[in-house]
Parts: structure tokens; C-alpha cells; sequence
């Protein structure tokens, strides 16, 4: 069984995603230095009860939201395999924006934002490179980043299994 302390903790864990923020919240901290807070964050962190706790916190707060990851891979596919021929179509001369009402909802999906400018109205599709990314990582293509300090003297990095070594 959890303190009211810890469960607290738990719960703004869960709210904020930073532990030492949920520390400071549950706990009297206001007389601790910033690594005395980390450490005590982390510590209950490590606590098995709290973890367990934070976990059903977490898997409440999913159920209670119906998001998915395959929701989420969902959008990020219309954001990755947009197609800017969805949109416009050339006549030789011109560009001509496609009907809106034409736009599958995949389509629209994609698209960030529309404004009228100066210029004509600006169509603005989500960015692909970040979508990638998120997908890549979500689905574990990506290798994880390793960093090791070796002293003073150098740092290796490890990136996609490429190793960079800085002096």
C-alpha cells in the first residue's frame, strides 16, 4: 500500500512526465537543492509499489482516452505518404488546388493549414521528416543513440550503428 505522499507522487508523475516535477508537487521540497530532488525522484521511481501504481495510472488514462498507437500510426501514415499531386493539378501553364470536397479524409489529414495570402492561398502539409522519425521510432527501425564518456578525452557516439568519436 502507497502513501498519500507516494500515490501523490504517482499521480503527478503520470500528469507531467518529470519525476522531479512530481516530487517537488508531493513532498515538501521547497528547502532542497534541484540533485537532491532528482535523486528522491528517482528513488521512488525505483520503488517497485509506485512503479506499479504509475503503470495503472497510465494504462487508466489510455483506456479512458481511446488512443492508440495503431490511432496514431494512422495519422502519421496520411502526414508520411502525402502526396502533393493530391492536392494540385497542373494544366501546363498553371497550378489548380483540387476541390476541397474531393480530398479523401487521409488527404486531409495531412494538410497543417490553408490561408489566404497575398500571393493566392498557401496550402501547408504536415512535416514528413518529423512524422518519419516518430514512426521509426514507434516501430523500432531506429538503432537507440549511445553516448560514452571516456573522461575528459573523448566522447563516443553511436548513431544507426555509426560510430563518431570527438576529441
Amino acid at each position: 500500500m502507497l502513501t498519500i505522499k507516494q500515490n501523490n507522487f504517482a499521480n503527478y508523475y503520470v500528469e507531467t512526465g518529470n519525476a522531479s516535477e512530481a516530487y517537488r508537487r508531493a513532498y515538501d521540497a521547497d528547502k532542497m537543492s534541484n540533485e537532491v530532488i532528482n535523486v528522491k525522484a528517482i528513488e521512488l521511481l525505483n520503488n517497485g509499489k509506485i512503479t506499479v501504481r504509475v503503470n495503472e495510472l497510465k494504462e487508466a488514462l489510455q483506456k479512458k482516452s481511446d488512443i492508440t498507437k495503431e490511432k496514431i500510426l494512422a495519422e502519421l501514415d496520411a502526414i508520411v505518404f502525402a502526396d502533393i499531386r493530391d492536392y494540385v493539378e497542373f494544366d501546363g501553364s498553371m497550378l489548380h488546388f483540387k476541390p476541397f470536397t474531393e480530398l479523401t479524409d487521409k488527404q486531409a489529414k495531412a494538410i497543417e493549414s490553408i490561408e489566404q495570402g497575398k500571393e493566392g492561398i498557401k496550402l501547408k502539409l504536415h512535416g514528413k521528416n518529423w512524422s518519419i522519425e516518430k514512426v521509426c521510432n514507434m516501430l523500432g527501425y531506429d538503432m537507440p543513440t549511445v553516448i560514452e564518456n571516456k573522461g575528459n578525452q573523448q566522447i563516443n557516439i553511436s548513431v544507426d550503428g555509426k560510430s563518431i568519436e570527438l576529441k
